[in-house]
This record gives C-alpha cells, sequence and structure tokens, in this order.
C-alpha cells in the first residue's frame, strides 16, 4: 500500500470542508469577523486590490504599496483560488483576533497561507497585520 502525502491528506480535508462553507468565505467559527469574511473572499477570488482597499483605516495606506504586496500573487494566481480554509482563530478578549488561512488550488504542492491579524477600537473591528506564503511555517512563526 503507497503511503499518502502530508499534502494529499490537508488537501482531502480541505476539500471536504469546502463543501460546508455556506455564507462563509472559509468555513469561519461563527463568532466570525464581517471584515476577515470580506478579506478572505477578496484574497480567495484574486481580487487583491479590493483586499488592500477594503482593509480599514490602519492599512489604507499600503494600497500605494501594492505591488510590493501583490504584484507576484497577481501575476502566478490571476484566476485566484479554487478553494480555502480557515484552520485556526484565535481570539483574545477584549479585543484581539487571528486567523490562519489556507488556499488551495489543483496546480500547488503546498497551500498559500494567509495570516489576519486585527483588533476592535471603539467596537469596530480593523486589521492591522496581513502575511502570507507559501510556507505554513513562515506564517505560523507569526502568531502571538
Amino acid at each position: 500500500m503507497k503511503p499518502i502525502s502530508g499534502a494529499a491528506v490537508l488537501t482531502v480535508f480541505l476539500a471536504g470542508a469546502a463543501g460546508a462553507q455556506g455564507a462563509l468565505s472559509c468555513g469561519a467559527a461563527q463568532d466570525h469577523w464581517p471584515l476577515f469574511e470580506q478579506l478572505k473572499a477578496h484574497f480567495l477570488k484574486a481580487e487583491f486590490r479590493e483586499f488592500l482597499e477594503n482593509s480599514g483605516p490602519m492599512m489604507a495606506h499600503e494600497i500605494e504599496n501594492y505591488d510590493a504586496y501583490f504584484g507576484v500573487m497577481e501575476q502566478r494566481f490571476p484566476d485566484g483560488f479554487e478553494l480555502c480554509q480557515t484552520v485556526l482563530v484565535r481570539e483574545e478578549q477584549p479585543g484581539f483576533r487571528q486567523e490562519i488561512v489556507m488556499y488551495l488550488r489543483d496546480d500547488l504542492r503546498a497551500p498559500i497561507t494567509l495570516l489576519l491579524t486585527g483588533v476592535t477600537i471603539r467596537d469596530r473591528p480593523q486589521l492591522v497585520y496581513f502575511n502570507y506564503n507559501s510556507t505554513s511555517i513562515s506564517v505560523l512563526s507569526e502568531l502571538r
């Protein structure tokens, strides 16, 4: 019997989860932040400019750095991804949240992993940091 690779197991897991996503863009927890759901959906559809434009007031100035953030992604993934799955939601009261989301396509050997970090200020969730990488461990090392 041939062993199954970790990537194959992850693909099967994420594919199964994709069917249960419903209205949430990447299968988020019930206590989801609408801002994060919107950003995850933009990333899924390769709407990288919209991702930055809708990221909120703390990241709005970053649109001027669009090419540095997403130039390569726009070239490499112009049609976006086939599916995504939120794999970690970490929330600390009173107003801190991190989410890790994995994005997959059949032509990828490993997922693109996105980290979103936000805070609630004046009762409004705000994105304060994001990062993505094709090496999941690079993103996981940024968890706080």
